[in-house]
């Protein structure tokens, strides 16, 4: 009887191998879309598109970029959820679009980016710093929070929406350090930047990409880098753990996902493409100048926890916090 069992056990074993080398053989059958959730210029796009070309070439079909912004990410997420999951049609998510707004969406949604798709691969993820007006005067976020305290009305922050990761680190900063801010809601990351110049907003945390160049010319100052590690690019400027508040550790980490019941072997091929165009020294070198840290290197399960793990903690602090977003 054992017997029998062990070789039904190597025959099912054996059909499993042979499907999903006809599956890998077979597939793409045509043209495949990478949608971005967001507007062209951003991190997000930035990621997808230096990694289309590459695929394209090592899968043998145009991988076509595609950019459906709107509602926080929502219009891109519902479309691909509802596509059919044949690989032929994946999505470019981050922080907020798939770990936050799963995290707040109501219960009786029926789909969410965390019930809707599989994660596929960690693509990287940017550092984010906490930055005033250049000629703020607070040089720390303890002097800033001397001096939020001191003021005479709430100091104010800029976010790129209701909901967005800003806006949550923000108001747990806001939180933990006994202070109240304003919140000023915007359209997006690139919006941020005008009024924090202008002083409009005494606050703001940006990623490194976006707000490089008015680090250089002085117009923006950091306080912390919103990491467990300090970065080579600002390596006089303490982590948020060094700072005091070691819960501010978001990254603004970028990932690729498919929907659910795309077949196993199409996963695992589009992340051998995606993993081998990320190892790409070319392409890697010019992602890290920009400062991206990539995880080409990250398995396709550890990056299925790692989302797990974020859906999770988005969650508790969106209720800890009490934000009601959409």
């Amino acid at each position: 009887m054992t017997g029998m069992l062990t070789r039904r056990a190597m025959l099912a074993a054996a059909g499993l191998l042979t499907a999903r080398s006809a599956v890998a053989q077979t597939w793409p059958t045509r043209p495949l879309r990478l949608i971005v959730p967001l507007v062209p210029g951003g991190t997000t796009d930035l990621i997808a598109r230096a990694v289309a070309e590459p695929m394209s070439r090592g899968l043998g079909q145009p991988v076509v970029v595609e950019n459906r912004a709107g509602a926080n990410g929502w219009i891109a997420n519902d479309f691909v959820m509802r596509e059919r999951p044949d690989g032929l049609t994946i999505i470019v998510n981050n922080v907020s679009t798939h770990a936050i707004n799963s995290a707040a969406a109501p219960a009786d949604r029926p789909l969410t980016p965390a019930r809707g798709l599989v994660p596929v691969a960690h693509m990287g993820e940017t550092p984010q710093v906490i930055m005033v007006p250049g000629d703020f005067p607070a040089r720390s976020l303890a002097e800033f929070v001397e001096r939020a305290k001191a003021a005479p009305a709430p100091l104010v922050y800029a976010s790129a929406g209701v909901g967005s990761y800003q806006h949550i680190d923000m108001e747990l900063f806001a939180k933990r350090a006994g202070i109240t801010l304003t919140h000023l809601p915007l359209r997006g990351a690139g919006e941020m930047v005008t009024p924090t110049l202008r002083g409009d907003a005494q606050l703001a945390e940006f990623n490194l990409i976006t707000a490089q160049q008015h680090l250089q010319s002085g117009r923006l100052r950091a306080l912390a880098v919103v990491s467990r590690e300090r970065l080579p690019q600002l390596p006089d400027v303490p982590t948020t753990t060094e700072a005091g508040f070691p819960e501010l550790t978001t990254a603004l980490w970028n990932g690729m996902f498919v929907p659910v019941g795309t077949p196993a072997p199409v996963i695992e091929a589009l992340h051998a493409h995606v993993t081998r165009a990320l190892s790409d020294p070319d392409i890697a070198g010019g992602l890290t100048r920009q400062g991206m840290r990539l995880r080409p290197n990250e398995s396709q399960p550890a990056f299925a926890a790692y989302i797990d793990a974020e859906v999770a903690r988005w969650t508790a602090l969106i209720r800890e916090l009490g934000i009601t977003i959409g």
